[in-house]
């Protein structure tokens, strides 16, 4: 009985234990995966709003009555878009030609931080 070749039981349990601690070592991976994930999501829908409603001043024939400002709420569920649009007599800065437009997003994530982010663009007046 000696010579028989095989895992004595403590083997198979010292593996399982090493293998077991392998495993929790990637569980913190996983929960930040899922995080990245979640961050991805809301970045892209808030650069799709933004984007949206640059596109669509950018395509307006004519500007609404400067300075402009706009709010809407609960886009999606949970964004904010604010934007406002300055021309030279609310801002000497500019040229007689351009408009400022500004799109601000704020959401609130879903570990409760309030975040924004906000996009600036220049655009003709129609």
């Amino acid at each position: 009985m000696k010579n028989q070749l095989g895992l004595t039981l403590i083997e198979v349990l010292v593996s399982m234990i090493i293998l077991s601690i392998g495993i929790l070592g990637l569980a913190p991976m996983v929960a930040l995966s899922v995080d990245g994930n979640n961050i991805s999501q809301d970045m892209m829908t808030v650069s799709t709003l933004a984007k949206d409603k640059v596109e669509y001043y950018q395509n307006l024939s004519v500007l609404p009555a400067m300075p402009y400002k706009e709010v809407e709420t609960d886009l999606e569920g949970m964004y904010n878009r604010y934007t406002t649009i300055y021309d030279n007599t609310s801002d000497t800065t500019l040229d007689a030609n351009l408009c400022q437009l500004n799109v601000v997003v704020a959401w609130t994530d879903k570990t409760g931080q309030i975040r924004s982010t906000s996009y600036s663009t220049y655009i003709e007046k129609g």
